[in-house]
C-alpha cells in the first residue's frame, strides 16, 4: 500500500515557516506569562491585563495603605492615652497623700513644728506633680494640649505657669478621629483661670473691612451672599449680584454700583451724595426722595441677613436711611474707634497685678484690639487676652498658679479714665458675683441672725442682717447694706449721710464710709456678730482705715487665681507653715474637688482608650476583608496556573515537532 508524506504541502515553505514560528512564539509568551504568575503569585502583572480588575485592586491598595497609617496612628494614640492614664493615676495617689496629711492636721491639735515638717512633704509632692505635668509619650507632652512639643508647665519663682495649649492634639484615627491624644488647659493638673470674663458688650461698628463671616447678621444666623432685588418708588425691578462679596465694603460697593446702573436703565435718580455707607452696625443708603425697596429672590434670605429688608415691606427713604443692625463680632483687627461699648471714651491706663508684681498697662495708643492684647501680655505679665466665645467682649486670664499673694487683679489707675471698667475687665466691679469671691468659695451669711455691726465715730451702732438673696452681686450687697443703714439712721433721726457703703476707686475694695464730721469724733469700726463669716469673706477683718478715720477699705477678695492642683497644694503648704487651721480646711476642700476632677479626667481618658481599641479591631477586620477581596482579584490560582503551564509545555513541544517535520528536505527540494 502506498502513502503520501505529510511533509508534502501545496503551501509555500515561507508561509508555513512564518505560521509555525508565530504559533511557537505565542506559546512561548504564554509560558513566560504563566511562569511570571507562578513566580510572583500574581494573576495581574500589569494594568493592561484587566483594566477593570486593576482599577479595583488599586482602590483596595489605597484603602489598605490608609488603614495601615491609621493603625500606626492608633498605636501612637494608645501609647499617649496609656501615659495619660498612668499620669492621672499617679496624680490621684499624690493628692490622696496630701489629703491624708491635711485631714490629720485638721483632726489633731495645732502643732506648728509638726505642721512645718508636713509642709516640707507637700513641697516634695509639688515637685512630683511638676514632673507628672510634664510627662511625655510618643506624641510629646501629654498635658500640652495642641502644643505637645514643649513642657506645658514652667516653674516661675515659687509659682507654676501653664504654657500648654487648649484642647487636645488630634490625628487621623478613622472612626475615632475626634479622640484627643493629649489633654490641654482646663484640666485638674494644668489650667488657666476661668475669669476675668468681660462684662461689657463692646458692640463694634461696621467698617469697610468687616468680613461677612464676622457678622451675626440681622437674623442672628450669619450673613449670606447671593442675588437681591431692588425697586425704586414702585418702578421696575432689577437684580444685584452680591455673590463675590467678602467684606461689608464689597457689599456696599456692589449695591451702589447696582443702583447706579438702575438709575441709568430707568432714567431715575435714587442715590443722594451719601451713597451706600455704614451707620453704626447697619448698612445705610442715602435716598433723598422716593423710596428704595430691597428684597430677596424666591428661596433666598440674603437681603434679610444683611439687614436690607425686614421682610415686611420696609424701605430706604430720607426718613429711614439705615438698615437693621448686623451685630458684628469682635476680631483682633477691630478698631478701638469703632467700639460703641466704650461710649465714645478714650482708653488710658489700667493697673494689672499678677504673680505678686504690679504692672501699669498703657492702652492710650491702642488702635485695634490686637494692640490691647499685646499691651496686656507684654512684659512677662503671664496673662492671656481672649475674645469671648460670643464675640462681644474680651477676657483676661492668668496662667500662673501660685499663693494668694500672687493672684491676679485688674484695677483702675488714678486719672486713667476708668479704662478697666470701660473694657469690662476690672476684677471688682458692681456686677462682680459674690460667689466668685475667695477663689470661688463665695461669702457666708447667717440666715436667721445678724451678721455684723458698724460703730460710727460717735458710738452709734448699725446692725446688719443679710440673707442669701442679698449676696448676688457686689452691687446687690452694697444696696442692701445702704438700705438697712438708711432705715436705722432715719429711725434715730440722724442724716443718712452719716454712713455709706460703696466701691473704692482706683483700687479694688468694698468700703464703709462715715461722714467727715463723725470722723473727727472717733474711728469707724466693724465687728462680726453671731460668729458670721461675712466680714471675713468680704475682707473687712483685714481692712485699712483711712488717715481721717472716715473710710474703712476691705481687702480685695475678688482676686483671680488658677483653679488647679498646683494652687491647692501651694495653699496647703502655706497654711501648714502659717499654722492656719482654717487655711488647711479650705485647702483640704479644694483638694477634694481636685480628686473629683482627676477621676473625671481619668474616666474620659479611659473612654477614649476604649474607643481607640475598638477602632483598632475595626481597622484590622476591615483590612482582612480588603486583603481577601484583593487576593481574589489579583493573586494567581496556583493549581490552574500549574495545569496551564503543563498544557503550554505540551503545546510548545507539539509546535516544535510539527515545525521540524515541515522543514524536512524531499526530492522536490533537489529537483527545484
Amino acid at each position: 500500500m502506498s502513502t503520501f508524506p505529510t511533509s508534502y504541502s501545496r503551501s509555500p515553505n515561507l508561509l508555513f515557516t512564518q505560521t509555525s514560528l508565530n504559533a511557537i512564539n505565542t506559546t512561548n509568551y504564554q509560558l513566560l506569562r504563566v511562569n511570571q504568575q507562578l513566580s510572583t503569585g500574581l494573576d495581574l502583572l500589569r494594568p493592561s491585563d484587566d483594566p477593570i480588575r486593576s482599577a479595583t485592586v488599586s482602590t483596595l491598595d489605597s484603602r489598605i495603605e490608609r488603614s495601615n497609617q491609621i493603625l500606626r496612628n492608633l498605636g501612637f494614640a494608645t501609647d499617649s492615652l496609656n501615659t495619660l492614664d498612668v499620669a492621672l493615676g499617679e496624680a490621684k495617689d499624690l493628692v490622696d497623700e496630701a489629703l491624708g496629711i491635711a485631714n490629720e492636721q485638721i483632726s489633731t491639735p495645732a502643732d506648728s513644728e509638726t505642721r512645718n515638717s508636713q509642709a516640707t512633704v507637700i513641697d516634695s509632692l509639688l515637685q512630683s506633680l511638676y514632673g507628672i505635668a510634664n510627662r511625655e509619650s510618643i506624641v510629646g507632652h501629654v498635658f500640652g494640649g495642641t502644643q505637645p512639643g514643649h513642657g506645658p508647665v514652667e516653674l516661675v519663682g515659687n509659682a507654676y505657669r501653664f504654657v500648654g495649649g487648649r484642647g487636645g492634639l488630634l490625628a487621623e484615627l478613622g472612626g475615632a478621629s475626634d479622640v484627643p491624644l493629649t489633654l490641654g488647659a482646663d484640666n485638674a493638673i494644668g489650667a488657666v483661670s476661668a475669669r476675668v470674663e468681660g462684662t461689657v458688650d463692646l458692640d463694634p461698628d461696621l467698617t469697610a473691612n468687616t468680613r461677612l463671616s464676622d457678622l451675626n447678621g440681622a437674623r442672628s444666623l450669619g450673613a449670606n451672599t447671593g442675588v437681591v432685588t431692588i425697586r425704586f418708588s414702585a418702578g421696575a425691578t432689577a437684580e444685584i449680584d452680591l455673590t463675590g462679596a467678602e467684606t461689608v465694603g464689597d457689599v456696599a460697593n456692589a449695591i451702589e454700583a447696582g443702583i447706579i446702573q438702575y438709575e441709568a436703565d430707568n432714567a431715575v435718580t435714587v442715590l443722594g451724595p451719601g451713597g451706600v455707607s455704614f451707620t453704626g452696625g447697619a448698612l445705610s443708603i442715602d435716598v433723598p426722595a422716593g423710596s428704595l425697596e430691597i428684597g430677596d429672590v424666591q428661596g433666598s434670605f440674603v437681603a434679610l441677613d444683611l439687614g436690607l429688608t425686614d421682610g415686611a415691606g420696609a424701605t430706604f427713604a430720607a426718613a429711614t436711611p439705615n438698615g437693621i443692625d448686623l451685630d458684628a463680632n469682635l476680631t483682633w483687627t477691630t478698631p478701638i474707634a469703632s467700639l460703641n461699648g466704650l461710649g465714645g471714651n478714650a482708653l488710658d491706663q489700667v493697673e494689672l497685678t499678677t504673680g505678686g508684681v504690679g504692672y501699669t498697662v498703657d492702652l492710650s495708643a491702642a488702635q485695634t484690639l490686637a494692640d490691647v492684647r499685646s499691651a496686656f501680655e507684654a512684659g512677662g505679665t503671664n496673662v492671656v487676652v481672649e475674645i469671648s466665645e460670643d464675640g462681644r467682649s474680651i477676657n483676661v486670664k492668668t496662667s500662673v498658679a501660685g499663693t494668694i499673694d500672687q493672684a491676679m487683679s485688674i484695677a483702675e489707675v488714678a486719672g486713667g479714665n476708668d479704662t478697666a471698667t470701660l473694657l469690662g475687665v476690672r476684677t471688682l466691679q458692681p456686677s462682680t458675683l459674690l460667689s466668685d469671691f475667695n477663689d470661688g468659695r463665695g461669702v457666708r451669711v447667717n440666715q436667721a441672725e445678724a451678721d455684723f455691726e458698724v460703730t460710727l465715730g460717735d458710738g452709734f451702732q448699725l446692725t446688719f442682717d443679710l440673707t442669701a438673696g442679698d449676696i448676688g452681686t457686689v452691687q446687690d450687697l452694697i444696696d442692701e447694706i445702704n438700705t438697712q443703714a438708711d432705715a436705722q439712721l432715719t429711725a434715730a433721726a440722724r442724716p443718712v449721710t452719716d454712713f455709706d457703703a460703696g466701691l473704692t476707686s482706683p483700687d479694688n475694695g468694698i468700703s464703709f464710709t462715715q461722714s467727715v464730721a463723725l470722723g473727727g469724733t472717733g474711728p469707724l469700726d466693724v465687728k462680726r456678730v453671731n460668729n458670721s463669716g461675712l466680714l471675713e469673706d468680704l475682707g473687712f477683718l483685714d481692712a485699712t482705715l483711712s488717715a481721717g478715720d472716715t473710710t474703712l477699705v476691705a481687702e480685695d477678695r475678688s482676686r483671680v487665681r488658677v483653679d488647679n492642683l498646683f494652687t491647692h497644694l501651694l495653699d496647703l503648704a502655706s497654711a501648714l507653715r502659717d499654722n492656719d487651721s482654717l487655711g488647711i480646711e479650705v485647702a483640704y476642700e479644694k483638694l477634694k474637688g481636685s480628686v473629683d476632677r482627676l477621676s473625671q479626667s481619668r474616666a474620659i481618658v479611659d473612654g477614649h482608650g476604649r474607643r481607640v481599641d475598638n477602632e483598632v479591631r475595626r481597622q484590622e477586620d476591615r483590612q482582612v476583608l480588603d486583603r481577601g477581596l484583593r487576593s481574589q482579584l489579583r493573586d494567581v490560582d496556583f493549581a490552574a496556573a500549574s495545569t496551564r503551564f503543563s498544557q503550554l509545555q505540551l503545546q510548545l513541544q507539539a509546535g516544535l515537532s510539527v515545525a521540524a517535520q515541515a522543514q524536512q528536505l524531499t526530492l522536490l527540494d533537489y529537483l527545484g
